[in-house]
């Protein structure tokens, strides 16, 4: 049933309305830009930074690099993009993935919608106008009819929780806001906390540039070897012949990650969505040993099944254990860094280049934090086991507040004026990740109870997109002024979400997927784990209904529906 509501007549000063204001100017916003430019509506994108590429900006410490592979961490959504653009490694460095971003926002002509430079600080709904009403650090106060957030899943930093942190009185640099430029580690004296995807990739280009360095590890990853190399023409040839059904095979993929390509005929024998409970365990042990060699972010995830069965699961764990004393001949030194007693997959893997070799240098030396926990900082160094370790320069790899950090560090208000951090205190239940309740034409590409972080993140991205730009299209066409899901809606998909992180072993380890590595967040699963076809579906079916679980309310009588309509 449309609900019915008067609203203030805004007409008079439809020229500083817009109809979206979006977030972010990363991979997702610059692709709603787009989209929504394309459909007619006036948009403007706010973008913290001075130039585009999202997330990927502010990360420019050394060795930062993509662990999806760069022929599928890229846009499909445009045949022009596909044409012109060409990347020079299997795996893109940061720098190619802002140029590639930044050309993007030229070829497209997207940058006269981009304000830079603005950060946002305060987004409000007013019911009385029914805008959102948006301000930036700087002063600058936008508004917008609806307001979409790409500010992408992973790119608020935290600081570890270490006493006496604020004392150390040499260089300290978070990898998420890397200075340019940066240090000069010759001769210093180098600390890093965090052996996660940043502390994976920087390690070791560090580890050849500095005097000594502290490696203090508080996770023993899963790691997996890039291999890393330049593409040929002859990829490129075979790329352009399979593009289509590599990016079909993604969207149907129930694994995480990015996706494997241009795979030899022994692997693509077993791809992905075989289980390995129907396999021998030699088979297993063997596909896994043909994908290590080939290498990747794919290799761990041979099986569909590795994150629910449990014998699938040891024994992918089990391969990546005894892999580590392959690359290091010290027996006592491998066992340190072995993967973790938890399982495979419950963590987010690392990805990288020479990252156990590093540890065999003569001036790196491992500090396991996890048996004995970093006690303090001084002004000089850090303290363990009551043991004082000097440094000149602290690294911190400490990661993110992942999927809802961007949005909770902002004072975002719905129309009862409750904030999101508030509203997310108990849980963060959402509708298809995307809608809240109490949050009018309010949409999150990437957000909670979506699968995001868990799948290509790209074609996740663009999906959401779509779908967003079809409902506000589906608005305008109705005359409709505001979409409220109905909160129905948003339990019903909350279970779901819930439900399906029952089936794995999803809660068996502390990791920023639950969001353990933040004090005080809720323990919670923040993706929807049931796979990427199970969620296009859902959205599929919502959008084939007429948006049927949002409640909608027409335009008032305005002087000029055509300035507020686009």
């Amino acid at each position: 049933m449309v609900e019915e509501h008067t609203v203030t007549n805004d007409a008079a000063r439809g020229a500083n309305v817009y109809d979206v204001l979006i977030m972010g100017a990363g991979f997702a916003g610059l692709h709603g830009l787009h989209r929504l430019r394309e459909d007619g509506f006036r948009v403007l994108a706010l973008e913290a930074a001075p130039d585009t590429g999202g997330a990927w900006y502010w990360n420019s410490y050394p060795g930062a690099r993509c662990d999806v592979e760069s022929l599928v961490y890229c846009y499909s959504f445009s045949p022009v993009i596909d044409a012109e653009w060409r990347w020079s490694e299997r795996y893109a460095a940061r720098d190619e993935i802002c140029q590639y971003l930044q050309w993007v926002a030229t070829r497209l002509d997207l940058r006269k919608d981009i304000r830079f430079n603005s950060r946002i600080a305060k987004a409000h709904f007013d019911k009385n106008d029914q805008l959102w009403h948006l301000r930036t650090e700087n002063g600058e106060e936008f508004l917008g009819r609806h307001f979409i957030a790409s500010s992408g899943p992973i790119s608020t930093p935290i600081m570890p929780n270490i006493p006496g942190l604020s004392d150390f009185r040499g260089q300290m640099i978070h990898t998420a806001r890397w200075p340019t430029p940066g240090p000069d580690f010759a001769g210093k004296r180098v600390g890093v906390i965090g052996t996660g995807s940043s502390g994976t990739q920087l390690i070791p280009l560090v580890a050849e540039q500095c005097g000594q360095m502290h490696v203090f590890m508080r996770t023993r990853n899963y790691y997996m070897p890039a291999r890393n190399r330049p593409l040929t023409d002859e990829d490129y040839e075979w790329w352009y012949k399979n593009r289509d059904d590599v990016r079909a095979k993604l969207n149907r993929s129930e694994i995480s990650g990015g996706g494997d390509i241009m795979l030899d005929e022994d692997i693509a024998k077993h791809p992905n969505s075989t289980n390995g409970i129907d396999l021998r365990r030699e088979e297993r042990f063997e596909i896994l040993e043909k994908r290590w060699e080939h290498g990747g972010a794919m290799i761990g995830y041979a099986f569909r099944d590795v994150i629910w069965n449990p014998e699938v699961n040891e024994d992918v764990s089990e391969f990546f254990r005894k892999k580590v004393h392959t690359f290091v001949g010290d027996a006592g030194l491998a066992e340190k860094l072995e993967p973790g007693k938890f399982p495979f997959g419950t963590k987010r893997p690392t990805v990288g280049t020479d990252f156990f070799e590093t540890f065999l240098r003569p001036n790196v030396s491992l500090v396991d934090v996890k048996a004995s926990p970093i006690e303090r900082m001084t002004e000089k160094g850090v303290v363990v086991a009551g043991k004082e370790y000097e440094i000149d320069i602290l690294i911190l790899a400490s990661g993110f507040d992942a999927v809802t950090g961007a949005l909770t560090s902002i004072d975002i208000r719905g129309e009862s004026g409750r904030s999101l951090k508030e509203t997310w205190v108990d849980g963060t239940a959402t509708f298809l990740g995307i809608s809240l309740v109490d949050f009018p034409n309010f949409y999150m590409i990437g957000g909670p109870g979506s699968p995001s972080v868990l799948t290509n993140v790209v074609r996740t991205n663009e999906f959401q997109v779509d779908w967003i730009a079809d409902l506000l299209c589906q608005m305008r066409e109705n005359g409709h002024r505001i979409a409220k899901v109905k909160p129905e809606a948003q339990q019903a998909w909350a279970d779901k979400v819930e439900k399906a992180a029952t089936h794995g072993f999803w809660g068996k380890t502390d990791s920023w997927y639950v969001g353990a590595n933040v004090p005080g967040k809720k323990r919670q699963i923040l993706a929807f784990t049931g796979g990427l076809p199970a969620y296009r579906k859902a959205c599929n079916v919502e959008r084939d209904s007429g948006f049927s679980q949002y409640g909608f309310s027409h335009l008032a009588e305005l002087a000029d529906a055509s300035v507020l309509l686009s």
